[in-house]
């Protein structure tokens, strides 16, 4: 498998995964009006980091959810590390796409 196939392989399972994410969240928390628009921009970032010539735009809008989350959390006490792993994983799939165009 070449580099471009398995970045492009990783891209879509993670934003796959942090849409089903996204879904969970939003049947779990139908009342929190903060916590509903955060899942809502989530999913629409997944989406769009799914195509390359909108993934940058795909990439900010979930760092930016990914730290109101860690907030949120940390507001309640909680310290999850998992939106810090998502955090990377945005950034590993757009730098490693502009890494791979380049080459």
């Amino acid at each position: 498998m070449s580099a471009r196939r398995a970045l492009a392989a990783y891209r879509l399972i993670f934003s796959a995964l942090i849409i089903v994410a996204s879904f969970q969240t939003l049947l779990a928390a139908q009342s929190d009006h903060a916590v509903v628009l955060l899942a809502v921009t989530e999913i629409a970032g997944a989406l769009i980091l799914c195509w390359r010539r909108t993934q940058w735009l795909g990439a900010a809008l979930l760092l930016v959810v990914f730290a109101c989350a860690q907030l949120m959390s940390a507001v309640h006490g909680e310290w999850p590390t998992r939106f810090t792993l998502y955090a990377a994983s945005a950034l590993l799939i757009v730098t490693m796409d502009r890494a791979l165009a380049a080459a």
